[in-house]
């Protein structure tokens, strides 16, 4: 050991706490690779160890986990790896070779990259990539993970996923905008121009001789689809039919298709898709609706935003016992959120929940619930701003909440707040902040309510209507802890 100057060092000597080890190096009885320290009253012995040959020790020794890592080693041993351990090129990868063989060791394998050989994927956004992805679907599995590396995977035909079979993409993109284009965030499946008709992917719960008649427990994760090259048609980005359960999507955007979104349709037995979970969803600019879901049962819609659509951001048609929290609706064509259709009318009951959503700057209402049925909606923490644009001349009957309900609507904090598009330009919107119209069952509690026109604007026959404890504020219609009936 030596010290600062270069000359050798006899000992350290530990401060008052011992936290500075006094090293005395080995004894005249002990071999030179054993050193002594003194800790301040503890004296240890350190040995000096060989790594590479405690290595060559291990890698001889009998394997300790038993049969399946017995049968990597074996597999592994068979394509040329040494003693049984993969060897890395030059980036640091297992070398392909040495990987286990799904078709001979299918229960060694569930993680498939479509850019494996064996499948042949691209990602260079110009080679079609269909028939490479369908083969990795086809070979996953039920609880296989088909995962795709960064790039542009180009398809031209619809993705068909069989029950069980998770897609995941390195990146989601949630949105891409100025200073974040393209060809800087190239992770992504994209539509060929061709792809005119039918959805990027389906799912189908129906007997119908090439599915089965229960689907579902598909997951989708980290993927962005990209429908922005196709021009014409009415393609639209996730389309299920029928009896399709328990469907998870996190962190997926689905953006720039010439039809919807994500929509979901019946087979000939009128069943639905239905509990199905989103996560941190996002639905970009595309030509018709963001979401629609009919009879979606059981559903969760958790951070999903919808915006830029140029019909309707969330549509919902009688999908009892829904889950709505932190959901956005922004810049869609038509309203943002509309509640709508019978509820309850079928095996499935109850109503929905919604929680702490907003809307803004949507062109008709921003929430819109016209729905009938006995059980109630329940609404909290509602924040609308900006809504009944109107295409830009705003008016129009357009409010932040519109409730034309044959079903009770409980609403628990609620603020609608008027303004323009964002460089001030097009008129002020919406016209009113809370428009109730022939409606029964209404209970709205604690309320800032702002319109062009009117805070509150009651028309036709209410029935049950009371407004509590709210505030409007528009010319000289305010009122404070005031009930209206």
């Amino acid at each position: 050991m030596l010290g600062l100057d270069g000359g050798p060092l006899a000992s350290l000597v530990a401060d008052s706490d011992g936290m500075i080890p006094a090293f005395y190096g080995p004894e005249a009885d002990t071999p030179l690779e054993r050193l002594y320290v003194d800790f301040g009253g503890v004296r240890v012995a350190i040995l000096a160890t060989d790594v590479g040959d405690r290595l060559q020790a291990h890698i001889a020794a009998d394997d300790p986990h038993g049969s399946k890592a017995a049968a990597l080693d074996e597999i592994a041993a068979q394509r040329g790896a040494a003693n049984g351990l993969a060897t890395l090129d030059a980036f640091g990868l297992v070398l392909e070779a040495q990987l286990p063989d799904a078709a001979k060791s299918p229960k060694l394998v569930d993680w498939i990259n479509v850019m494996a050989p064996a499948y042949g994927a691209v990602g260079d956004g110009t080679t079609d990539d269909t028939a490479a992805i369908k083969k990795a679907i086809a070979a996953a599995g039920i609880g296989g993970v088909i995962y795709f590396p960064k790039g542009v995977y180009l398809i031209s035909q619809t993705l068909d996923l069989p029950r069980g079979v998770t897609l995941m993409g390195s990146h989601s993109n949630l949105m891409v905008g100025p200073g974040m284009l393209d060809e800087d965030f190239e992770c992504f499946i994209r539509a060929a121009p061709s792809m005119t008709t039918g959805a990027m992917i389906q799912i189908i719960g129906d007997d119908d001789g090439t599915h089965p008649a229960i689907n579902g427990e598909q997951r989708l994760f980290n993927l962005m689809l990209d429908g922005s090259k196709v021009t014409t048609g009415n393609l639209d980005g996730i389309y299920a039919r029928g009896n399709v359960q328990n469907v998870v999507m996190r962190d997926i955007c689905v953006r720039k298709l010439p039809n919807n979104g994500i929509i979901t349709g019946s087979n000939a037995k009128e069943e639905w898709p239905y509990s199905w979970r989103l996560h941190s969803v996002m639905v970009d600019n595309c030509k018709a609706n963001g979401i629609v879901f009919e009879r979606q049962t059981d559903l969760s819609m958790i951070d999903v935003q919808v915006i830029g659509c140029w019909a309707t951001g969330v549509k919902l048609v009688n999908s009892a016992n829904t889950i709505l929290e932190a959901c956005r609706a922004e810049w869609n064509g038509g309203h943002g959120f509309w509640l709508t259709g019978a509820w309850g009318n079928w095996p499935g009951s109850g109503s929905m929940s919604m929680s702490t959503c907003t809307t803004d700057r949507n062109g008709f209402d921003g929430v819109r619930i016209d729905a009938t049925g006995n059980g109630p909606f329940i609404i909290t923490n509602l924040n609308t701003r900006r809504d009944g644009r109107n295409g830009g001349p705003g008016g129009g009957g357009y409010a932040g909440l519109a409730l034309m309900n044959q079903a009770p609507v409980v609403v628990t904090g609620l603020g609608c707040y008027v303004g323009t598009d964002d460089g001030g330009t097009a008129n002020t919107s919406p016209q009113y902040g809370l428009r109730v119209a022939n409606a029964r069952d209404v209970n709205v509690v604690g309320a800032y309510l702002h319109g062009l026109t009117a805070g509150v604007f009651q028309e036709g026959t209410n029935t049950r209507v009371k407004l509590t404890a709210y505030t409007t504020v528009a010319g000289n219609n305010y009122a404070e802890d005031r009930i209206q009936k």
